[in-house]
């Protein structure tokens, strides 16, 4: 009996002695670190979050790959923290067809420790038509900017200027006052079945038209429901696309300033199947609750 006491007592002194030789070591809690949902599009970005947010604040963020011939190697991302956001924003490798597991390091314990779930890099077409990523995404990060004049109206179509088929066509409530036509911020939206044109469907995901096959795409005729209060600048919307056994998808944002977009993208604004690059458009700013991807929309000036 004594000598077990003895050895439980070794023992106890023993891991207070490891403990002792680093007394600041206090392992970061991965359970509170959100990675978007994979695979990635390479060459993009990746906002990277944590409860609470100065938790990933200063630390490096690795990469681990491993190609299809077998071979791992592990790099640092290029990163850098954005307070605005609350995130840590990193830039996918270029590289396609790869398993990729992200690190960050632990420099209070000495090691690495990974976040998020292993995944792939693949290139732009990977995204075409998928069920898991409908909405298409820009390929940088944007920083939310300060409050912004909002547009006079909301009603009529907002396009992604990262995919000319992709559009909504937002229906706000409305009513007409001392002449003038009134929006309110409750959205209506469509019913099934969807039929006619503009205001008559109410809101609704749509292809737009400028690709024969836009019938059979993914996002076409889904009912759109939600809020888009001007005054507040507070965007809360559902996309639903259950009847195309899609379920839903939930986004919020506000209206941003078009010179808060990321220079060096490729916006196509202006007219609907042939965009000419003119004007200053209105810009929606939304995240997808469900997978953590930005979207952007436009429309033209007013």
């Amino acid at each position: 009996m004594i000598k077990k006491i003895a050895t439980l007592l070794f023992s106890v002194g023993l891991l207070l002695g490891f403990q002792s030789c680093n007394p600041e070591c206090d392992t970061l809690q991965t359970s509170n670190v959100f990675v978007p949902p994979g695979p990635y599009e390479e060459g993009t970005e990746l906002a990277i979050t944590a409860q609470p947010a100065n938790a990933i604040e200063g630390r490096k963020i690795f990469v681990s790959s491993k190609t299809q011939t077998g071979s791992s190697f592990t790099t640092e991302l290029k990163s850098r923290f954005i307070e605005e956001l609350g995130a840590a924003v990193v830039e996918i490798p270029t590289e396609t067809d790869i398993d990729v597991q992200f690190f960050i390091e632990d420099p209070d314990c000495g090691n690495l420790i990974p976040i998020g779930e292993t995944s792939k890099v693949v290139d732009p077409s990977f995204f075409v038509d998928n069920p898991f990523f409908i909405t298409p995404t820009p390929p940088l990060i944007i920083i939310p900017s300060p409050p912004v004049a909002p547009p006079p109206a909301v009603v009529n179509a907002w396009f992604s200027p990262n995919n000319r088929e992709y559009c909504i066509w937002f229906v706000p409530a409305a009513d007409t006052i001392n002449g003038k036509r009134v929006e309110y911020s409750t959205l209506v939206p469509a019913a099934f079945p969807i039929k006619g044109s503009g205001e008559a469907r109410g809101s609704v995901e749509l292809a737009a038209g400028c690709n024969p096959s836009s019938q059979f795409k993914l996002y076409h005729n889904n009912p759109v429901s939600g809020i888009i209060d001007r005054e507040k600048n507070i965007i809360k919307i559902t996309i639903d696309r259950t009847n195309k056994n899609l379920g839903k998808e939930d986004l919020v944002g506000q209206f941003i300033n078009p010179e808060n977009l990321p220079e060096g993208m490729d916006y196509n604004i202006g007219g609907i199947c042939n965009p000419d690059g003119k004007g200053r458009p209105n810009i929606m700013f939304l995240t997808s609750l469900q997978t953590g991807r930005q979207v952007i929309l436009y429309r033209q000036a007013d």
